[in-house]
């Protein structure tokens, strides 16, 4: 996310801005949220109408936004043109949809591909100013693949070629493909709905209550701000939707703190990182990717929510050890720390601050159940937004608004504070999943997706190691520098059909790329949430990503289970047997994290070490047998280090009160 979004996201901040293209921008956001909610009740726009009233939309509200918040005439005006020349495709889109549908839909005319054009030029645009250049320049390049393939070398990138016509027919109007596909709509019907929810979640004080709910959890342990960095970015990354605005947020309370209990700066950034990555893999929203999941794959979301729920307690359980060890290794006492009190301290006390925040409970309550029970996640994110509004504001004219003036006023700043601050969210979201779906269109139209598929396979030789060794490092190159919805967008394009053809299970093989794809945001060298993570902690950036590769271990390892191991995510598997395997995975990454560290009880020598490489490698392994020898392994290590250390403490205790009398 951008400074100058940041800066608009808050419609009631004191930022500087232009106070009538700002209250302009906030009637549209308005009208906008109201148009999307009476969409997704009544259906009343035919779909190629209402991804283009989303897509344009969103558009329209970035660059009122820009303009609201230009520094220079200059800028102001021209994104001030930009947002009518939006405006003006939506128009025409309107206007002629009859005619692009029904005469024009296989032979553009020439006005068409303008207004096709316009519309191009201004989603990237928007891409490239709301998440940098990567998006953008991919989907330019996806677009050139597409029209040179001809001129490509034989064999993999080879193609017909698509004439130009074509090629921007497909881009958006008048086939309704890429900006206009079925991404968009998805966007439009569900992801948009959620940043509603997330903005709600944010004006009803539910994210302080979240981050003093962490607190009370992990705050007062010897880890402490680096426990409440885990716990809180692992709430607010499921309805986030973006890692890197996770740890913008978050990370900027969390990371100060870490450094101020005696954590490194790059250790503190890659906790946060990490945390915020984690998020996006948290049933039972995972950052908006289990819609995507649904979409692509046609698989119930209650199973994607099931499947999620063990790899997420591996990943964050291995996250709260490993911070907790190292506070031990550098004695380090958050306990001891008064200042931590005073930034979440509250007036209530526990129940008392759980009974305040109940309309959370009971919205994200309603929200879980009507997402497994009926699967209509647009409705059920609106629904659950409206509980969470009706609940806080019965709350707050019970408790504090008196009198009728007081309380429209109110009413009416917080449900403008919502609209603005979700449309915002929604846009930021879906101009980047729309700019996505033109190289998707495009790969899947010139063959390149099969292809690789098979390029894959014949490179991997059938063997599946190999197969996930290459899929593995193809989702992680593929991914890298892009937001998390695109990120699986692509690998799941490029990735999982080779994984299928050879077997792998169809729920396997996406949660395969969708870790992979989430995982590259920690990677280097991009690792786009290490960066953001570092310029707060004011640390080293690859210092700072190359820990959290470490802290992030279960995101490389987990993928691989899910195909060996695929009782992992419930596939096949009793209860019992999912539970038995999941405790397997996190004692095996916990022991190799524990080699990396140097530490378990007290420092590890070098034998130890050693000894507990075979550890970790057979509680991973399919063999039960490896893993009984893994675990003896283990346990004989961790009573050998009991043993040192209680005969320590006995000689310490010799030493303090003098030699026994004669």
């Amino acid at each position: 996310m951008t400074h100058r979004a940041r800066q608009a996201a808050s419609f009631f901040s004191d930022d500087k801005g232009n106070s009538w293209l700002i209250i302009l921008a906030g009637l549209f956001s308005i009208g906008f949220v109201a148009a999307h909610v009476n969409q997704v009740f009544t259906f009343y726009l035919p779909s190629g109408q209402f991804k283009i009233m989303h897509v344009g939309g969103t558009v329209v509200l970035l660059m009122l936004f820009a303009s609201a918040f230009a520094q220079r005439t200059s800028s102001r005006i021209l994104h001030l043109i930009l947002a009518l020349a939006a405006a003006a495709v939506i128009w025409y889109v309107f206007a002629e949809f009859r005619a692009l549908t029904r005469q024009r839909s296989f032979l553009p005319n020439d006005t068409d591909l303008v207004f096709a054009l316009v519309f191009l030029a201004l989603c990237l645009y928007a891409s490239m100013r709301e998440w940098g250049w990567v998006v953008s320049t991919i989907a330019i390049v996806g677009l050139l693949y597409g029209y040179f393939g001809q001129a490509m070398p034989g064999g993999l990138l080879y193609h017909g070629g698509l004439d130009f016509k074509r090629l921007i027919g497909y881009t958006s109007i008048p086939y309704f493909q890429g900006l206009l596909g079925s991404l968009s709509e998805l966007s439009a019907g569900t992801i948009f709905p959620f940043m509603i929810f997330a903005a709600a979640l944010q004006a009803t004080g539910c994210v302080d209550f979240i981050m003093r709910l962490a607190y009370r959890i992990g705050g007062k342990t010897r880890a402490g701000p680096a426990q409440i960095a885990v716990i809180s970015s692992g709430f607010m990354g499921m309805v986030s939707g973006s890692s890197v605005a996770n740890v913008a947020s978050t990370g900027s309370l969390t990371i100060p703190l870490m450094k101020r209990v005696g954590f490194k700066p790059e250790f503190a950034g890659a906790v946060e990182s990490v945390a915020s990555t984690g998020g996006q893999i948290t049933p039972p929203v995972m950052g908006l990717a289990a819609f995507l999941i649904v979409g692509l794959t046609g698989i119930p979301y209650g199973e994607i929510v099931v499947a999620a729920v063990f790899p997420a307690f591996i990943f964050y359980a291995y996250l709260i050890i490993a911070v907790h060890l190292r506070a031990v290794k550098f004695d380090l006492d958050a306990t001891q720390q008064k200042e931590l009190t005073e930034y979440f301290a509250s007036s209530d006390g526990v129940w008392r601050d759980i009974l305040k925040h109940l309309h959370f409970f009971i919205a994200t309550g309603y929200l879980v159940f009507i997402l497994i029970a009926l699967n209509m996640p647009g409705r059920a994110a609106l629904q659950a937004t409206a509980i969470i509004i009706v609940l806080f504001l019965l709350r707050e004219i019970a408790t504090l608004w008196r009198g009728p003036v007081a309380i429209l006023t109110n009413t009416l700043r917080l449900l403008c504070r919502i609209a603005y601050d979700g449309a915002l969210r929604g846009a930021q979201v879906a101009v980047v999943v729309a700019v996505i779906g033109v190289l998707v269109d495009i790969l899947a139209v010139t063959g390149f997706s099969q292809k690789l598929s098979f390029f894959m396979l014949e490179l991997a030789g059938g063997n599946l190691a190999i197969l996930l060794i290459v899929a593995a490092l193809a989702c992680l190159a593929f991914g890298l520098g892009l937001p998390t919805s695109a990120a699986y967008i692509l690998v799941a394009l490029l990735g999982a059909p080779a994984l299928v053809a050879l077997g792998v299970p169809l729920l396997a093989a996406h949660m395969f790329v969708f870790f992979f794809a989430n995982i590259s945001a920690i990677t280097p060298p991009v690792a786009i949430c290490c960066l953001v993570a570092a310029k707060i902690a004011q640390g080293s950036f690859f210092k700072t990503s190359f820990i959290a590769v470490r802290l992030g271990l279960p995101g490389f390892i987990l993928p691989f289970l899910f195909v060996v191991h695929p009782e992992i995510l419930g596939i096949d598997a009793s209860f019992i047997e999912t539970v038995f395997v999941a405790l397997l995975a996190l004692l095996g990454v916990v022991t190799i994290n524990v080699i990396i560290e140097g530490y378990l009880l007290r420092p590890l020598n070098w034998i130890e070490r050693v000894l507990l490489l075979p550890a970790g490698l057979g509680l991973i392994h399919p063999s039960l047998w490896a893993s009984i020898f893994g675990i003896a392994l283990l346990v004989l290590i961790a009573l050998r280090q009991w043993q040192a250390n209680a005969r320590e403490a006995a000689q310490n205790a010799q030493v303090r009160t003098g030699p026994a009398p004669s």
